[in-house]
């Protein structure tokens, strides 16, 4: 009987401490940690697709650059708490280069500096997770899922955004984009992108397409994830559970063994 009460308190204890982690979890702001380290690199292909029917539609000059793109290449120099510090170099089929570098705060999505590439999130995002917490947007995570990028099977996070936007040559005028983006899990880095943006007055339509084509930063080794508190709540739970079977059946038998002793 002593015993079963000692099992009895375990169980409470247990109970309870499942209870507390489980509303901590609840409690605390999603953290932001980068997923890159510095020296990673990341090399992509670019490319854009093009289509009109209206006499009055011409290729704006930043399509017809995409499709002399020889490569798009990011190099990570600083990371420090939520911001990432990059080089860019845009290779173009002449032998031409374009040199930028972006400062971005993963937690606001807001960057500086003279290169547009923004594409780069906080490290293992889950389905759901704002993709920068306490930035003016509130996209979210919409699925999580498994691709090949240059051959490795990487885990990937998708973002779907649609919506009507200025467009950037005239601000009068609006057009609607369809943009899809994969970025890997692990690192928090674009993969793919989809963005098919369509105007009128004049009438066309353009698709802008990235994809990554090398990377050292799938290959080397880095932190693990953190075990989410969530799943540890569950494994307590299931061993309270566990425990509490026990104590009913330990009761059972006890209950059992007197009624026999009294028979006697």
């Amino acid at each position: 009987m002593h015993m079963i009460k000692k099992i009895a308190a375990a169980t409470i204890l247990l109970t309870v401490l499942c209870f507390m982690m489980t509303a901590t979890a609840l409690a605390q702001p999603q953290t932001v940690s980068p997923g890159v380290r510095k020296g990673d690199t990341f090399t992509y292909n670019v490319k854009a697709l093009w289509s009109s029917s209206d006499p009055n539609a011409t290729m704006s000059e930043n399509i017809r650059q995409m499709n002399m793109t020889d490569y798009f290449k990011v190099e990570i120099t600083d990371v420090s708490g939520s911001e990432v510090t990059m080089n860019t170099v845009w290779r173009f089929l002449n032998g031409t280069e374009i040199d930028g570098y972006t400062k971005i705060d993963l937690s606001t999505g807001i960057y500086s500096g003279n290169s547009s590439f923004w594409a780069i999130f906080a490290g293992n995002l889950n389905t759901g997770d704002r993709i920068h917490p306490i930035g003016p947007d509130q996209v979210t995570v919409n699925s999580s899922q498994t691709n090949s990028y240059g051959g490795n099977q990487r885990e990937t996070n998708k973002l779907v955004i649609n919506g009507q936007f200025a467009s950037t040559d005239n601000s009068n005028r609006t057009y609607t984009d369809y943009m899809t983006v994969q970025f890997d899990k692990q690192t928090g880095m674009l993969v793919e992108l989809h963005d098919v943006q369509i105007y009128t007055n004049p009438a066309y339509t353009q698709t802008i397409i990235w994809i990554i084509t090398d990377t050292n930063a799938f290959t080397a080794s880095t932190s693990a994830s953190a075990f989410p508190i969530e799943l540890l709540a569950a494994a307590v739970s299931i061993v309270a559970v566990a425990i509490i079977v026990t104590v009913i059946a330990l009761k059972k038998r006890a209950k059992t063994r007197k009624r026999r002793l009294l028979q006697r």
